[in-house]
């Protein structure tokens, strides 16, 4: 029973993420809508750079790390 369970939440984290997706591309170009936005925001709400990566169509994290993470800037 446990597994169907964890199945069955798997699922649901899918379709969610989907849903997600499909309002991230509906608002692109909308007053300067962009994955970079949207990885902001999801990161606000409390989503990993894994979790965003993964909602954003990316293959990793690392990908998604230039919109959340700002470079510091170095006096030369």
């Amino acid at each position: 029973m446990g597994n169907q369970k964890i199945e069955s939440r798997d699922s649901i984290i899918v379709r969610l993420d989907a849903l997600i997706r499909l309002l991230i591309e509906i608002n692109k170009g909308k007053d300067g809508f962009s994955d970079a936005t949207a990885a902001r925001a999801l990161r606000s709400a409390g989503l990993t750079p894994t979790e965003i990566a993964k909602i954003l169509g990316k293959k990793s994290a690392t990908d998604v790390a230039p919109y959340l993470y700002s470079k510091k800037k170095t006096k030369s």
